[in-house]
């Protein structure tokens, strides 16, 4: 008799494409996963995987089990998940290890999760901590603008967020050229996200076909932080224009050369294991409507 068990390692191993990282993902041991898969392909008849060095490597009958199990498995855990959650409307809702760049989740977010009934556990930070603590299982569901090339990950598009350039309320310029445009720019005070000055190189190579030459008198890990300071005189920068309407309506900012501007795609991202769990569907749900 076939043991559920030996389906949710196979599964596992066929995403992870190594025993050593499937034990790992489901808590297990080496060899209790090794057994598993052979006592599978025991029942099965023939092999599900080619050994190769370092690497699990799918046969077709390997292919053909896990196209046919998984959308069961799903269903079977979504199916759960569901009824545990009819059934304890008197416990304390669940709680999800939310990662976020902190001015999205504030702004952003925090309107549509409000009313959500499900507890957080918030980790801030760039979309590369995060998409490493979620790989490593710290995070259950991240807010990205990057991806990583593995099989284990999901990506659902939130959102298209435009940047442009802002400023404080007395700067003017005469530029209309691109290169006069260009210029004026290089001559400024330079906020930036980061040392490698992530959506300003965009925005230059878009506008202006080459990598920025203006290195960042000011190097602030927040946005929000980044646009008080615009605010106080201090530089300018290239901020969402979701973070800046406040400001921008009282007049403590200014957009500057508002034609040109560069788009920035948000993703939410959670571990493809958890694509039928009903509490991360309704998060991605509701931050979807708010895009």
């Amino acid at each position: 008799m076939i043991d559920f068990e030996w389906y949710r390692s196979f599964i596992s191993i066929y995403k992870h494409r190594s025993v050593s990282a499937a034990a790992k993902a489901r808590i297990l041991t080496q060899p209790a996963m090794s057994q598993h898969l052979s006592a599978l392909e025991s029942e099965v008849g023939e092999p599900l995987f080619i050994r190769a060095p370092r690497k699990m490597i799918p046969t077709h009958k390997g292919k053909e089990l896990y196209t046919k199990i998984v959308p069961l498995i799903e269903s079977l855990e979504s199916a759960t998940l569901e009824i545990r959650q009819a059934s304890s409307k008197t416990s304390l809702a669940p709680i999800v290890r939310f990662g976020s760049p902190a001015e999205y989740f504030t702004k952003a977010a925090i309107p549509q999760l409000k009313e959500a009934d499900i507890r957080f556990v918030v980790q801030f930070g760039t979309s590369g901590l995060l998409l490493e603590k979620l790989e490593k299982d710290e995070l259950d569901l991240i807010i990205t603008t990057q991806k990583l090339n593995t099989s284990s990950i999901e990506y659902i598009k939130l959102v298209e967020e435009e940047f442009v350039v802002v400023t404080p309320p007395a700067y003017t310029s005469s530029a209309l050229e691109i290169s006069d445009i260009e210029g004026w720019l290089v001559e400024q005070k330079w906020l930036s996200y980061g040392v490698e000055l992530p959506i300003v190189r965009r925005y230059w190579r878009e506008h202006f076909g080459k990598r920025p030459e203006v290195p960042p008198i000011h190097i602030v890990p927040d946005l929000r932080t980044i646009l008080e300071a615009i605010e106080n005189g201090m530089g300018v920068s290239i901020l969402p224009t979701y973070l800046i309407e406040d400001s921008l309506e009282a007049k403590r900012s200014k957009v500057m050369f508002p034609h040109l501007s560069v788009n920035n795609t948000i993703y939410a991202a959670y571990k493809i294991e958890h694509r039928s769990n009903p509490v991360i569907e309704g998060i991605v749900k509701r931050l979807k409507r708010g895009g």
